[in-house]
């Protein structure tokens, strides 16, 4: 299967995953009540924090893909606006629910959030600013200067990658 063809099958299908995607955070939380334990819950909710990952991630992965391919014109044209707002609205409203069950660090899953945030923001960072290094750059911010932004930088990015793994 290609990414074109999950793409192509998400479209297809967008009415159960809509369904499923907003169904989830209330079904977790319904099952985190009527099963509560201090071992269940961080992993239904760990599940669901999965899950809201997972979509984030497809719609980066999509938005990254198209905008550069493209550009946001393909987007505006083609993209289902309900599709684009679900997953953020998914993974708000799990990390809202979550909160309101158990501390957010004992989920295991939000450990795995928070290195990706910072690692995925860490990339996007180091990309525009590779994007937009000229020569010129250099007449206005010393190097060196500039090694110690890109060590803070890439010092961040070790940061979550620590975390990722724990």
């Amino acid at each position: 299967m290609t990414l074109e063809a999950l793409f192509n099958n998400i479209a297809a299908y967008r009415i159960p995953i809509i369904l499923v995607l907003i169904a989830s955070p209330s079904i977790t939380y319904l099952a985190c009540y009527f099963i509560p334990g201090k071992k269940e819950e961080p992993y239904l909710l760990s599940i669901n924090l999965g899950l809201s990952m997972l979509s984030m991630l497809m719609l980066s992965g999509y938005l990254a893909y198209v905008t550069n391919t493209s550009g946001w014109q393909k987007v505006i044209q083609q993209a289902d606006i309900l599709l684009l707002f679900l997953p953020p609205y998914h993974l708000i409203t799990s990390l809202w629910l979550s909160r309101q069950r158990i501390p957010l660090q004992s989920i295991p899953a939000f450990r795995t959030l928070q290195g990706l945030t910072m690692l995925g923001g860490v990339f996007l960072v180091l990309s525009w600013l590779a994007s937009k290094i000229h020569i010129v750059l250099f007449s206005y911010l010393p190097f060196g200067s500039f090694l110690v932004v890109l060590g803070v930088l890439l010092g961040i990015g070790y940061a979550g990658y620590r975390k990722l793994l724990g």
